[in-house]
């Protein structure tokens, strides 16, 4: 039997060599232990009710290491509604040289907005993988490890909105950018027909789910019926509304509105969008049936003032701008006073009234 070639034994050799130091690698890791130390902040340091705001991360790393599946703990409770809003997952900023030498701060902000007013002490928690890259007998590999470190606390201050200025009709809608709209469908009808309003609202903010257009001065010569919420999406809500121009007097529709208050201008603000014009092909009724539609969801809105029971209220009820107890209060009613019942949510009874809109149980 031939012994193996010298040449073929050193090439043996070497790949047997290889796969002994990748085995080694990848089972004992790098040599020394990747370490995440780090702060966190707000910012800005300070913010009202609804204000876009981030929790800013300073982890200190290793040059070379990556930061992968980061989850954070020891935040305020977002699975409470009507508490905070965080946003999907944490956003890289930017990598700076640390003043320790051969280490990185890597910076990381978790955008958020808190519905809440609070002050309180909070201990973010960040686990996740670190990615180390080392090179070893002319090769270069990456491992993976977990890690789990508790930053140093900060105090997370959020300030209640301004009660001076407030309109009755704020519903919690804060942020900036807001712009409202309307659209008739059709425009161009006769007495009788059904007509769909489009109301759009469009924003870079905060709009809560009990947040409803403020509708005035709608002729009588219209049937109207109520607004529906038919899509939401982060910056835009729309609602439609059937009415019936029953005359071919009611050839302006009314005129819509939200109360919000704008972070930027630091006051409550009414966004508009003024009354449409119809126009009548005729002052009769068109021959054809194109007034059969039924609107069979839909309810006739109530004249103003009337209430579900055609009384006014038994007793003082306190409204508030959300179905909260923790709520900002709009206003109390004394009893007698009339009001409207415009919807329902987990026990609580949105009502309009002379003085204000808002949520009671």
């Amino acid at each position: 039997m031939k012994r193996p070639s010298v040449a073929l034994m050193a090439a043996a050799a070497i790949i047997l060599s290889a796969h002994a130091q990748l085995f080694n690698f990848r089972n004992f890791g790098p040599s020394r232990s990747t370490e995440v130390t780090g702060t966190a902040h707000m910012e800005p340091q300070e913010v009202v009710v609804g204000e876009p705001c981030a929790i800013v991360l300073e982890l200190e790393v290793e040059d070379g290491v990556g930061l992968e599946d980061l989850q954070l703990g020891g935040l305020p409770d977002a699975d409470a509604p009507g508490k905070v809003v965080y946003a999907d997952g944490v956003e890289n900023l930017s990598d700076r040289k640390s003043a320790k030498e051969g280490h990185t701060v890597k910076r990381l902000a978790l955008k958020a907005r808190f519905l809440e007013p609070c002050v309180q002490e909070v201990a973010v928690v960040v686990h996740g993988m670190v990615a180390t890259r080392r090179r070893q007998g002319g090769m270069s590999f990456t491992s993976s490890s977990s890690f789990r470190t508790r930053l140093q606390p900060f105090v997370l201050r959020v300030a209640p909105l301004p009660s001076e200025g407030r309109p009755s009709t704020f519903a919690g809608a804060v942020g900036s950018r807001f712009k409202m709209t309307q659209k008739l469908s059709p425009d161009h009808v006769h007495p009788g027909d059904l007509v769909t309003a489009t109301y759009v609202l469009s924003f870079d903010g905060y709009c809560p789910s009990n947040l409803w257009p403020n509708i005035e001065g709608l002729s009588k010569s219209f049937k109207a019926y109520e607004p529906k919420e038919v899509s939401r999406a982060p910056g835009r809500i729309v609602w439609t509304q059937v009415l019936v121009p029953q005359t071919a007097e009611a050839t302006n529709s009314a005129e819509v509105s939200i109360s919000c208050y704008d972070v930027r201008a630091k006051r409550y603000e009414l966004i508009k969008a003024p009354a449409q014009r119809l126009v009548f092909v005729s002052d009769e009724a068109a021959s054809t049936e194109n007034t059969a539609v039924i609107v069979t969801a839909d309810k006739p809105m109530p004249e103003y003032g009337e209430s579900p029971s055609g009384n006014g209220t038994a007793g003082p009820l306190t409204l508030r701008i959300a179905p909260s107890d923790s709520s900002p209060v709009v206003t109390t009613l004394p009893p007698g006073t009339p009001v409207t019942e415009r919807g329902r949510l987990n026990g609580w009874r949105r009502l309009e009234s002379p003085q204000g809109i808002g949520w009671t149980r």
